[in-house]
């Protein structure tokens, strides 16, 4: 049985080698102290009974009992298992730098710097107020 995670038989509080009458018996019992018409008013007894219920689906029907137990058995041996190491990543070859992002990246900068100065050294013709400009056409 898992430490973190409650199974049936901890719900029942029988153990795994319990036989049908054991389980009965314990079921019968719990379903007598928690049953929702023993406390009225509480949305708890309901979740517990329903618990109850369940498990004592499973653990009273032979069959779907072995394949809980095989379940059981299964995360058991799943959990006590030694981790595996994780794969290695294949060997790769180092890719070539892409030279020719750094120059387009550089063109790009000082074309962009050039038109910024330019910009700055040659006034705009919509920037001149309007008698400049009608005294710029005679």
């Amino acid at each position: 049985m898992a430490a973190s995670l409650a199974t049936y038989y901890d719900i029942l509080r029988v153990r795994q080698e319990a036989g049908p009458d054991g389980v009965r018996t314990a079921y019968r019992s719990l379903a007598q102290r928690y049953h929702p018409d023993k406390l009225p008013g509480n949305p708890e007894a309901v979740r517990v009974m329903a618990m109850l219920n369940e498990a004592y689906g499973v653990l009273s029907d032979p069959d779907k009992r072995a394949r809980y137990d095989l379940s059981i058995a299964r995360a058991q041996a799943q959990a006590a298992a030694p981790r595996s190491r994780p794969m290695p990543l294949p060997e790769v070859e180092e890719a070539a730098w892409p030279w020719y992002l750094l120059f387009a990246t550089i063109a790009f900068a000082v074309i962009s710097i050039g038109t910024v100065l330019y910009k700055m050294a040659v006034p705009s013709a919509v920037a001149l107020p309007a008698q400049a400009r009608l005294q710029a056409h005679k």
